[in-house]
């Protein structure tokens, strides 16, 4: 009994630390419930369908919708999984998918599955390729391609806990000027085109490709209150090896961030079970990125969608 009111009190100040102390980010959570993980078998595939409607705050929005989907398939010693999210934004007379993010995942030798039993490693790599990308924020696109070292706590019945540290190659194209205002770009003087073009690097479209390596952390928590009611939390900080703009000298026209500034991103998800494999879910997620490239893109964004979230 002593040993439950412990493990409950726990939960409880851990569940306070991820709500109250560190939503500030956005990011990547597993879209499968806790029950789903603890009872992985080999060569079985599992999926996820969720579509909700969103409160966002970005550079503008109204009517948001989005649509996230997960597969996973296990084998006797791995895991891969496949998680999108989409996002559909109404502006005022036109209609733009602005944001889409793609992340594959591969938990290599993360469990021993001997007939009926499952035997969970607690140390195994976990390599992963991510793109996204987000007009609101003036990214084209981005690749992520890196490799995590995971450590898995023991699960417990009602908690699941990991936490990964690795390292990763980013290389971003990013919407330096609007499109809208690259045809000025030729009534710039001669000395303002020569440092865009020349020392900056932007091209005459207004796109600038940058190139980095990230040290990556992140942690991973999922709860079963009860049977029907589960709660899923990420947070992810990334810390660039070198600042966006190294070397490059202020000018005032043109401020530029030449410190390193990590990129933290948090999402959370919130699930009650209707009936059968279908939840009601309610979703938060925001990232900071003070080192972004464009001077115009948000350093924060947000955004809380609810829906409907099938399990297969």
């Amino acid at each position: 009994m002593k040993k439950r009111n412990s493990e409950t009190r726990f939960l409880y100040l851990l569940v306070l630390f991820m709500v109250i102390i560190l939503p500030s980010g956005y990011g990547q959570v597993t879209p499968f419930q806790k029950s789903v993980m603890d009872s992985i078998e080999a060569n079985s595939f599992n999926a996820s369908i969720a579509l909700g409607f969103n409160a966002s705050h970005d550079a503008t929005s109204s009517l948001t919708t989005s649509a996230d989907v997960g597969l996973m398939y296990s084998t006797e010693r791995s895991n891969f999984q496949l998680v999108q999210s989409s996002y559909f934004n109404r502006y005022e007379r036109f209609s733009t998918d602005n944001r889409f993010i793609a992340m594959a995942t591969a938990s290599l030798f993360s469990h021993d599955s001997v007939g009926n039993k499952l035997i969970e490693n607690k140390v195994y790599p976990e390599p992963f390729v991510l793109y996204s990308s987000d007009i609101m924020r003036a990214l084209n696109w981005r690749w992520q391609f890196g490799v995590n070292t995971v450590y898995a706590f023991k699960p417990t019945r009602i908690l699941r806990i990991k936490t990964g540290v690795g390292l990763l190659y980013e290389m971003e194209n990013w919407q330096m000027v609007k499109h809208e205002l690259v045809p000025y770009l030729d009534t710039l003087p001669d000395t303002i085109q020569k440092y865009l073009f020349e020392t900056i690097g932007i091209s005459k479209d207004g796109k600038l490709r940058r190139n980095n390596i990230r040290a990556n952390a992140y942690a991973n928590m999922m709860c079963a209150f009860t049977k029907n009611i589960n709660l899923n939390a990420f947070i992810d900080i990334q810390m660039p090896f070198v600042p966006p703009y190294k070397d490059l000298p202020q000018i005032d026209e043109f401020p530029v961030v030449t410190k390193l500034y990590p990129r933290i991103s948090f999402a959370m998800d919130f699930m009650v079970n209707i009936f059968g494999s279908l939840s009601f879910i309610t979703h938060f997620a925001f990232q900071f990125d003070k080192g972004q490239i464009p001077l115009y893109a948000p350093n924060f964004m947000y955004n809380v969608s609810e829906g409907l979230q099938l399990e297969l």
